[in-house]
């Protein structure tokens, strides 16, 4: 097991992985469900486009709770400097959190995603 930490920078590409053309949050949410958002889109488009994912009626009601989790997250993230760097941090690992508890949710034989 690694113990590696994951800088800001990798978080922020973990979010984006989820929303990317092959993402696994895309993915599950197609056809009905927003689509991809830009590689390098930042922290306000992240908390967008996992809010509109919430919404798209695909998700397990837990999973949708999570991403507007994550989402608020990304929003107070995007609201801090890099003078706030341990805040920073923080609010991109709760994003990061939320997002891992929404995929676990909606994954059809989970005991989550019976809402």
């Amino acid at each position: 097991m690694s113990t590696a930490r994951l800088s800001a920078a990798e978080i922020v590409s973990e979010l984006l992985s989820a929303l990317a053309d092959d993402g696994w949050l895309t993915r599950l949410t197609a056809p009905t469900g927003p689509g991809p958002i830009a590689p390098g889109a930042g922290l306000g488009d992240i908390a967008n486009a996992f809010r509109a994912h919430s919404r798209s009626g695909v998700l397990p009601p837990v999973a949708a709770r999570e991403l507007e989790r994550a989402a608020d997250a990304a929003d107070r993230a995007q609201g801090l400097d890099a003078a706030e760097s341990v805040a920073l941090y923080g609010e991109l690992g709760t994003s990061l959190a939320h997002l891992v508890q929404a995929r676990g949710a909606s994954t059809p034989d989970s005991p989550e995603s019976a809402g």
